[in-house]
Parts: structure tokens; C-alpha cells; sequence
């Protein structure tokens, strides 16, 4: 019993994004985590203001996620920046499960994106949330 409610206290399970074809996981940034337990809650924003590029060549494009141990999903939202239109994301996906891949049908070359993803978690007695954001800018091939 002791061995499973420390397991249960371990961290956030973090998520990667990879970009099918490049060989290096995209770069983001922290910007919200929400824990719970059976008695409280605790959420913290972080409102990042250099919110890390990554540049491609080419659409379409596949976004692929990995999040650690404990993970039960991931969500995310894309929105356009230039020109940013008025409004919510221009997308929404959901990954079952703490891995998978997304393949967005909006993206198109010559523009930039800020994409959020949020990775869904449980343990024994904590459950929450963090949210990672990166942008993406996709150029012709």
C-alpha cells in the first residue's frame, strides 16, 4: 500500500511533440497546471511571453504525442496567429490515452500557428492537468 501512494504523489507526466520527419522534439512552454485531490484542488497559470517557433517545410503536417506515466489523454486547440482571426482555435483534437498522433486539415504554408496541448492525468489519489503551448510556422516545400 505504501508503495502504491508514493507512486501516486509522483509528478506531472510531461508530454513530447514530435513533428513527423524532423528529429528533434518541438520546444514549448509550461503555461498552466491544475492538481487534485480527494479534498483540493491547486491551479497555477504561467502566461508565457516568449512562446517557442518551430519552422517547417511543407503541409501537410503530423504532430505526434508522447506523455509520461500516469497520463490519460491529450487535447489541444490550434489557432492562427497571422493573421489571427477573431474567435476560438481554428481546431480541436483529442488523443486517447497518453500517446498518439494528429494530423491537422487546416494548417496551410505560408502561415503561423499557436498550438496548446493539454495532457490529462490520474494517480491513485491525485489527478490534474498541464497545459504546454508552442507555435508553428509552416513554409512552403
Amino acid at each position: 500500500l505504501v508503495t502504491v501512494l508514493i507512486a501516486s504523489c509522483g509528478g506531472r507526466p510531461g508530454v513530447t511533440v514530435m513533428i513527423a520527419g524532423q528529429k528533434e522534439p518541438v520546444p514549448m512552454v509550461l503555461s498552466s497546471t491544475t492538481q487534485r485531490t480527494g479534498c483540493s484542488s491547486v491551479h497555477g497559470d504561467a502566461f508565457p511571453q516568449n512562446v517557442p517557433l518551430t519552422t517547417v517545410r511543407g503541409a501537410p503536417v503530423t504532430l505526434r504525442f508522447e506523455a509520461g506515466t500516469g497520463a490519460t489523454g491529450i487535447r489541444g486547440w490550434i489557432h492562427e496567429q497571422d493573421p489571427a482571426p477573431p474567435g476560438g482555435p481554428i481546431e480541436e483534437f483529442t488523443v486517447s490515452g497518453p500517446a498518439g498522433s494528429y494530423q491537422p486539415a487546416k494548417i496551410v504554408a505560408g502561415r503561423t500557428y499557436q498550438v496548446t496541448v493539454n495532457v490529462l492525468w490520474s494517480f491513485v489519489v491525485t489527478s490534474g492537468e498541464e497545459t504546454h503551448v508552442f507555435r508553428l510556422r509552416i513554409e512552403p516545400p
